[in-house]
């Protein structure tokens, strides 16, 4: 089916009907050849009966009227004698005339041809026929709305790592993927290759080669409507959302000497000893981004699967993963920061840093984590900028 229905074309088609006049005229002679009586030759003829003019309201073979058309049907310089509908099986279709013209009385079938004719009279009596054919539209499918969240979120100021990601509401199947992700534009204000990659059938991300550079104006906009997906036809389902990149941040993390540094615009401005993943619980490596912030979250090793460990609420949040891995305040075991690595997978730090580091942060800020045994992928973390451009 196509993606945006045809619409109907409207047309006029004008049929003259002329009244036929045969006439025999002769040439009388009477006595000598001189005697010839010119004045017994035909007289002037009778004006014809005028031509009636019909219009029908739509093209020949016009297709995608509606199952319960009305088609206007007008005659000048006569009248309208009969109007009779066949459908593909020859059978005639019951309708009417009103003021506006044919229209059935049921509904025609969907996507079905049917032939009209028409016949009209002129003035005089003459009749004519007018044959036309047409066809219905296919049955539209029953709408459906697919929602997309679209982060970075419309608006908002982020770091150079951001990663445009769209989760869909409903899973986008293999064979669809290919029109939906086409259907998605990238528009940057200085721009750069960029590539899509599905992670799941209902997570699309799409990211530049490289990092943003400060002040990128980033449109990303779909045009979904009239896409079939499960049965239906999309309706409502177009989105526009704009990001700016606003800061460069990077900080680097470091297991082997306990420290991060904080980079802002390429100059270093702060220090901070942490404490990363023990023997067994290790934090996972890579070019990671700040996905959110929290000022609390609940954790539990019971979500990792080992229940006892710790339950409790931790402040300062800073996610670096979409697996539960955080930069977060720990005032348990500060002795260890700097010294020695004895979290549970997550990136310890002083209080006090914490929440210097939780307001400095913004979402796509770039953090680096090195040294820790376990690469960041698309099941342990995040995998974007750790995937090889050449494989995303």
């Amino acid at each position: 089916m196509a993606r945006t229905d045809r619409g109907r074309h409207r047309g006029r088609v004008t049929l003259g009907l002329l009244a036929g006049v045969v006439l025999v005229g002769g040439l009388v002679f009477l006595g000598s050849r001189s005697t010839l009586v010119s004045h017994l030759a035909p007289g002037p003829l009778a004006a014809p009966a005028p031509a009636a003019t019909v219009s029908l309201d739509f093209v020949p073979s016009a297709v995608n009227l509606a199952p319960k058309p009305v088609i206007p049907i007008s005659v000048s310089n006569g009248r309208l004698v009969s109007v009779t509908v066949l459908g593909s099986g020859s059978e005639p279709v019951a309708g009417q005339l009103t003021a506006s013209g044919w229209t059935p009385t049921a509904p025609l079938a969907w996507a079905s041809p049917y032939q009209m004719r028409v016949v009209v009279a002129n003035t005089s009596g003459h009749k004519e026929v007018i044959q036309r054919s047409f066809a219905t539209m296919r049955r539209p499918l029953p709408p459906l709305q697919l929602s997309t969240t679209v982060s970075p979120s419309n608006g908002q100021g982020v770091g150079e790592g951001a990663v445009v990601v769209l989760d869909f509401s409903t899973p986008i199947p293999a064979s669809l993927q290919p029109v939906v992700q086409g259907d998605v534009s990238v528009q940057m204000s200085r721009p750069q290759p960029g590539k899509f990659r599905w992670f799941t059938a209902s997570e699309l991300h799409w990211r530049p080669q490289h990092f943003w550079p400060v002040g990128e104006k980033v449109t990303v906009s779909a045009h979904f409507n009239g896409l079939r997906l499960a049965g239906h036809r999309l309706e409502n389902s177009n989105f526009i959302s704009s990001f700016t990149v606003v800061d460069n941040h990077i900080t680097y993390v470091n297991a082997l000497t306990h420290m991060a540094l904080v980079y802002s615009n390429g100059k270093l401005i702060r220090r901070e000893p942490v404490s990363l993943g023990r023997p067994g619980f290790p934090t996972i490596s890579g070019t990671l981004v700040v996905l959110y912030k929290a000022p609390s979250v609940f954790m539990n090793s019971a979500t990792i699967g080992y229940p006892g460990l710790y339950a409790e609420n931790v402040y300062n949040d800073v996610a670096i993963s979409t697996d539960g891995y955080f930069m977060h305040a720990a005032n348990w075991d500060i002795y260890d920061h700097g010294v020695a690595n004895v979290s549970f997978g997550c990136i310890e730090q002083n209080p006090s840093d914490a929440v210097w580091f939780y307001n400095f942060s913004r979402p796509g800020d770039i953090i680096v984590v090195q040294h820790t045994g376990l690469a960041a992928g698309a099941i342990n973390g995040e995998a974007d900028w750790n995937i090889p451009w050449s494989q995303y």
